[in-house]
């Protein structure tokens, strides 16, 4: 996901911010009699990194981050969900808090959810054509986007709002109970795909 200025490092600032939230909201009630959480400040460095790095890599870009770059990304966003899902203790939250605590990949999905569908895609489709899951094409997500006639920026702002759609609907999980959290998913997916058309159209 680092083939546009500034792409990875939003997706993974804004998921990683969702994350920062629901690492830090399970853990207030999960352990009442301490909040530190290694999960919340490996997400809370992570965010800061994006952050910081993202003003010198957005369109267009002074500074490129590479595959390095976005792997650690990766790895470190797995990390912190395999720290905060060994130390939570179900029997100590609430019902609707317990549905991602029991099935941990929810949110991790749910950072890395564009990620991932373009992962899928690419393979399926490299597959089909008889070539290698790794050769390389012109027909990522964010390529899409731009054939779309979305500008470099307009494709990533596009990125940026599904990503959040994703994470802050899933780490709403820890806050809301789980019906009004879906309703206000799809509500704000359904939102997003007028925007995505919208801004197509007028491109």
């Amino acid at each position: 996901m680092d083939g546009l200025d500034g792409l990875a490092a939003g997706l993974i600032g804004i998921g990683g911010t969702g994350f920062f939230v629901y690492t830090y909201l399970l853990t207030r009630v999960s352990s009442p009699e301490n909040f530190s959480s290694l999960a919340t400040a490996i997400m809370a460095a992570l965010v800061g990194v994006c952050i910081g790095f993202l003003p010198h890599n957005f369109h267009p870009a002074r500074i490129f981050m590479g595959d390095s770059g976005a792997m650690l990304l990766g790895l470190t966003v797995a990390a912190a969900a395999i720290v905060v899902t060994g130390k939570i203790d179900p029997n100590r939250i609430s019902p609707g808090q317990a549905a991602p605590v029991f099935l941990p990949i929810v949110l991790p999905l749910a950072v890395l959810a564009l990620p991932l569908l373009d992962m899928l895609l690419a393979v399926v489709r490299r597959l089909r054509a008889g070539h290698s899951p790794f050769h390389a094409d012109r027909m990522h997500l964010h390529h899409r986007l731009l054939d779309l006639g979305h500008s470099h920026r307009g494709a990533v702002t596009i990125m940026y709002l599904w990503t959040a759609v994703f994470s802050f609907g899933a780490a709403a999980l820890a806050l809301f109970p789980t019906r009004y959290v879906l309703a206000g998913t799809a509500a704000a997916a359904v939102g997003a795909a007028l925007l995505t058309r919208r801004q197509a159209a007028r491109a």
